[in-house]
């Protein structure tokens, strides 16, 4: 992961989230290989964009989070990077679905902005191309970790936006993976798995946009 994409989800745990609004959820459902399902809940460590905010909006919340993070000057310097750029939060598009488990029994699914702009990931319903690997633009890299065990795609899955505007992102998710060779420790079971899910989340973010 790029040390960018680690900034930007750093940052979405400091965002400031609406009151008296929906949660929203997610549930990632594997279906093959190693069968279990886990759902996830909404809020500003699950979804978030740069569509969501003015580029004034952006430009306050990173020189407010640059001011007061208790960060390294490597993080630091990143954010100062991206405000010289006029500044980007988490790129276009993040989703996280988080079982609300710890340790063994964790699993995540993180589907991250990659290589993309708000222009390459528009504010609109879309259907995208999900990968592992050397992600191109209007592709969307996505990690997943079940059980201690992380696993990359062994072919392009899709992410079908069937909203994505003022009022939230919702959508479908499916791929084929496999447990990941490099990223795990020496003998990990190797598993094929099947992967699908849903989600559904509000606008977590007080903006002049989300509504």
């Amino acid at each position: 992961m790029r040390h960018a994409a680690v900034v930007a989800i750093a940052l979405l745990f400091s965002l400031p989230a609406l009151a008296a609004r929906r949660e929203g959820t997610c549930e990632v459902r594997v279906t093959v290989g190693l069968p279990l399902t886990f759902t996830g809940k909404g809020g500003t460590q699950a979804a978030a964009s740069d569509h969501w905010m003015t580029p004034e909006e952006v430009r306050q919340l990173l020189t407010k989070a640059s001011s007061r993070a208790k960060a390294s000057q490597k993080a630091q310097a990143a954010m100062e990077k991206q405000l010289a750029r006029g500044g980007t939060m988490a790129g276009p598009l993040s989703l996280h679905c988080m079982s609300p488990g710890s340790g063994a029994m964790a699993a995540s699914l993180s589907i991250l902005p990659g290589k993309n702009t708000k222009a390459t990931i528009p504010f609109k319903p879309g259907t995208y191309p999900l990968v592992t690997f050397d992600e191109k633009p209007g592709e969307l890299p996505v990690a997943l970790s079940l059980k201690g065990t992380n696993y990359m795609l062994t072919k392009p899955g899709v992410l079908v936006l069937t909203k994505f505007d003022g009022t939230g992102v919702a959508g479908t998710f499916k791929f084929s993976a496999t447990t990941h060779s490099s990223a795990n420790k020496p003998g990990a079971t190797v598993r094929n798995i099947q992967v699908a899910g849903t989600f559904d989340f509000p606008c977590p973010m007080k903006s002049s946009i989300c509504r």
